[in-house]
Order: C-alpha cells, then structure tokens, then sequence
C-alpha cells in the first residue's frame, strides 16, 4: 500500500535519491519538502530534462523542482479534488494542512469514476468461454450458438431467432431477408443511432427520415402514415432507450398500407406492450448485445423472423450466402454476419443474470427519479400505459430554460468523474446522410429533444448511494449554472 512518506523527499535531497525514491514508489512523482513545509513536485520526467540539459545525478534536486505544482487544502471537497485531477490532466495531488504540510494525497484511481454504462460479467461467464477454449470450439459453429439462440428465442417469444457478429449486421438481414432493396423507401425514425439508416443505406433501400412524438421520443404513427408513398415498402419502428413504439397504431397503419415492419429492438431487450415483448410485433427485429446493452456478448446481435422462409433465408446470407446442404455452393451473394462460439457462451451467461438485471435497473431508475424529477429541472421520456419498458440508459431532458447549457452541464459533471452522454444527434443532420435519404418537411420534435437530453451513469452494478451522490452533484451544477447565468 501506497504511503505518504513514500512520496514526499527533501528539497536539498539529490537527483539519485530523487530516482530512487520515484523507483520505489512507482508513481512517477515525488511531493519536494523544505522544513516539512511543501514546495512543489519533481516527476520522473523533470529528473530526465535536467539530466539532458546537461545535470549531475548528484546536484540537489531542488532547481529542477516544479514550484507551482497543484496543491489544494485538506478540506477541499471531494468534488473540487475529483474537479482539480481531471481539468489539470494530473494523476496526483497533495492535500495541505493551514501550515503548509502535506498531510494526504488523493489520486484519480482512490477517487468515485462513474462511466456511463459498463458491463457486469458476473456470472458463469469465464467458464464458459474457457469450455469453448477447452473443446476448440472457438469459432461460429459450436453448442453455446444453438443455445444463445434458443435462449432469445423463449425470452423474446419468437420462433425463429438467428445470432449475428452485431446489431447492425442484424438489422441488414433482416432487410435482406424480407427483400428490401433498390427502389423502396423505408420509413425510420429521425431520432435514433446511425446504424438503422445505415442498414436501410446497405440494403439499397433510401431511408424516410420522419419526426418522433415529442412526449415519447419515438416514431410518431401519424406522422409515419403521412409520409407513406407508393414507394414505401416498410416501416423500421425504432423503441428508442427501451421505451417500447406505439406498436399497436403503427401496426394497423402497416397492415392498412400493406407494408413490412422491421422492429429495431437493440436498446430494448425484454421490453413488452401488454405482456407481448417487443420484437414480436413486426415480420422482423434486431437485437445487439455490444458491451454497453442490457446484456452483452462482447460484440454480436440477434435478428428475429415470424416466418420460417424469411429466417431461413437469413441464415443462408449470414453464412456467405452458401446453400446448406451443398458446402462452397453459392445461392446469393452472402455475408459472414455469424456469431462465434465464445461470443454466445458469454451471452448464455448474461442471459442467466437478464432477471437480475432488470430488477436491478428497475432499481436505479426509481432512485434516480426520486432524486432528480421533483427538481423541476427535468423531463422524463413518456411511457404509454400498458407499456413496460427495458431500462437501458437512464435518460432526461433539461427543461427548456435550461437546455442551451446542455452541452456546458455534461462538461462539469465530467470533471467531477460522473460520465453522462448527449441523446443521439437527428439523422437528418449527419453530412454522410443528406444526398442520400429524403426527409418529412418538420423535424422539430427530433431536434429539441436531441438538444436537451442526456444520459446518467446506469451500470447495474452503481449503488443506491453512488446513485444518489450522481444525482447531487448535477443538482448542484445546475444551481451553479442558474446562479451563474440568472436564469
């Protein structure tokens, strides 16, 4: 363990002992004392100039020295510490005492980090990747893949549940498999992560980019059907930080126009509209299990059919789009989309802990709304009634006073080590899009909400009483903005 003597050394101490004592404690930096009093701090990399510039191993330290290293006082609050080590880049500070001595150290490693989601990898995990070491089944055939599969398959409630290398690639399937292509528009949320109209983009397909409801933040039916061509073909229904789409409405608006759904359930896993998931509604959907989702196999997806020719279908183009009873025999022009072994051993895993980890998220979101919504400083993402929704990221909007400091609120809580994420940027404004998708005339709802929301650390593995320090410290950034700027 780490000491406080051995990071302070004498200012009339030489550079030999200098690297020594650095040597000895690994930290690269030493705390320069005279008379006990502190005088700044020489690192690794001041012993290395000095010895360039021509410096005996055997001068006093003291010359080399940073005099106006950082320092704060000892009952400097943890968030003026956590403040001071990430705005000035610095992995150490000394804490002082009225007289000038150091008394204590604080580090960015002893200090509250709070990415915005990580995984928890918990469970069986490490043992079952080391089963697939051990058996050589390491690559995209082997008994973890069937298992995954089925195990989406019952959770789901849909028959035909295929593994893919990503959610994205999933969504493409899902495209091809129902033959969407050339010459069909597809109707996709303005609001959403570039890979749904990316995937539309890769089928050859152009996407429709339509305005969201501005309460749920998703698809809006009615302006869905008013953006319906001859040309449309299918409709991608995007349930948007898990909170489940209006399946009902867009159902009967697909069914009255005789077009294909493809459900993007990516951030959705387990979500329901009265009782049925999601992802059981249209003739497809997509799932991703990247490190940030609700549970995770590394990287990799899943894409749903209700038919069993669309999934069928969809196998073959996963697999380089060769026939299954004929090896090196090509039917389509295909794609290696597949899965591995070891991806979906650690997916079997995860899908063992998916109850605990909804109840545990169903956890953090109540403290977190018991914290923060009664400030009158946030909105919250509609949920329909008879809807229950998956509990991804645990996302706000900032009233509208207070939404153009946004961008300026994520940068403060950063430096107190609390990591928090802007919503997605509206498709309609990425510069890789615009000649290449047509676009509903009003896209308010998509941008406003895009401008004033953002997400909070929401691992399950946060504690209640980090989860309420989180929400503190954005309280009172906020107060300091208001004061600040007199709202």
């Amino acid at each position: 363990m780490l000491k406080l003597q051995d990071l302070c050394v004498a200012y009339n101490a030489t550079l030999m002992e200098a690297m020594k004592a650095i040597d000895a404690n690994a930290q690269g930096i030493l705390f320069v004392q005279k008379n006990n009093i502190f005088q700044g701090t020489l690192t690794d990399g001041d012993i290395r100039r000095a010895l360039i510039s021509g410096a005996d191993n055997q001068d006093d330290l003291g010359p080399h020295c940073n005099l106006s290293a950082l320092s704060l006082h000892i009952s400097s609050s943890d968030n003026d510490i956590i403040r001071s080590l990430y705005k000035s880049e610095v992995n150490m500070i000394p804490l002082l005492d009225d007289d000038g001595i150091v008394v204590d150290f604080a580090t960015k490693s002893s200090l509250s980090r709070y990415p915005v989601m990580e995984p928890l990898l918990n469970g069986r995990e490490k043992e079952y990747v080391i089963d697939c070491i051990d058996s050589n089944w390491i690559s995209s055939q082997g008994a973890y893949v069937e298992k995954f599969e089925t195990g989406l398959s019952e959770i789901c409630d849909v028959e035909f549940c295929i593994s893919t290398s990503s959610g994205t690639t999933a969504l493409h399937l899902a495209l091809l498999a129902l033959d969407v292509g050339v010459g069909d528009e597809v109707i996709v949320p303005n609001l959403t992560f570039g890979a749904s109209v990316n995937s539309i983009l890769h089928s050859g397909a152009t996407p429709v980019l339509v305005d969201v409801a501005s309460d749920d933040w998703n698809l809006c039916p009615q302006k869905m059907m008013d953006a319906i061509t001859p040309n449309t073909k299918a409709i991608m229904a995007v349930h948007l930080y898990g909170n489940p789409c209006q399946m009902d409405k867009i159902m009967g608006i697909a069914k009255g126009h005789d077009l294909l759904v493809i459900e993007d359930c990516a951030e959705a896993l387990g979500a329901k509209i009265l009782g049925k998931t999601v992802g059981s509604f249209g003739d497809a959907a997509a799932f991703s299990f990247f490190a940030n989702k609700v549970i995770t196999s590394g990287e990799g997806g899943a894409v749903a059919f209700k038919e069993s020719h669309y999934a069928e279908k969809a196998k073959i183009l996963r697999d380089h789009g060769m026939a299954k009873n004929k090896r090196y025999w090509h039917e389509f022009v295909g794609y290696n989309y597949r899965m591995t072994n070891i991806q979906a051993a650690i997916g079997c895993a995860q899908l063992e802990q998916l109850e605990f980890f909804t109840t545990r998220r169903e956890e953090i979101w109540a403290t977190y709304s018991r914290e923060l919504m009664s400030s009158g400083y946030f909105l919250d993402q509609k949920v329909h009634v008879g809807s229950t929704p998956c509990r991804w990221l645990y996302t706000l909007l900032l009233n509208p006073k207070l939404s153009i400091y946004r961008d300026q609120l994520i940068e403060e809580l950063r430096l107190l080590g609390i990591d928090t994420r802007p919503i997605f940027y509206p498709m309609s404004d990425m510069p890789a899009f615009q000649a290449k998708v047509n676009m509903s005339a009003e896209l308010e709802s998509s941008e406003n909400i895009s401008l004033s929301g953002l997400s909070f650390p929401s691992s399950v593995s946060l504690s209640e009483s980090e989860i309420v320090s989180i929400s503190r410290s954005t309280l009172e950034e906020i107060e300091k903005l208001i004061a600040l700027n007199g709202i």
